[in-house]
This record gives structure tokens, C-alpha cells and sequence, in this order.
């Protein structure tokens, strides 16, 4: 999925996308430890999907904290 694709999804969505990362990251590492990983780039390359997720998520959260404190002020 493209970032900006990502950026647009509502939490709910964005969650159950990093959840679906973590597990393919979960799947890769353990077919690494048994030497059945063919393409060892997939691993790094998820890792790194994983990381613009959460910062997108972490973002999101930001910005919501901040619109919040203004309505509050």
C-alpha cells in the first residue's frame, strides 16, 4: 500500500494494517530461523512498512492531541 493511500485510512483500518504487517514480519522471521526464507529483502523491507506506520499512526494521534487541546482552550 502506498503512504499516501495509508494516510488516508481511518485508525480503525490503519490498525488492522499494522496488525497485518507484525504478523508478516512474525512469518518471515520464523522462516528465516529455519532457512526457508528466500528473499531475505522482504523481511527488511516489511520492517520498514511497519516503522511509516506507526509513525503515521503516532501522527495522527499527535494531531487529534492538539485539536483537542485547542477546542479545550
Amino acid at each position: 500500500m502506498k503512504l499516501e493511500k495509508a494516510r488516508q485510512l481511518k485508525d480503525p483500518d490503519l490498525i488492522k494494517e499494522i496488525d497485518k504487517v507484525k504478523n508478516m514480519i512474525a512469518k518471515l522471521q520464523s522462516e528465516l530461523s529455519i532457512h526457508k526464507l528466500k528473499n531475505y529483502r522482504s523481511l527488511r523491507v516489511s520492517k520498514k512498512y511497519l516503522a511509516r506506520l506507526l509513525t503515521i499512526k503516532q501522527e495522527k494521534e499527535i494531531i487529534t492531541k492538539a485539536q483537542d487541546q485547542n477546542v479545550i482552550s
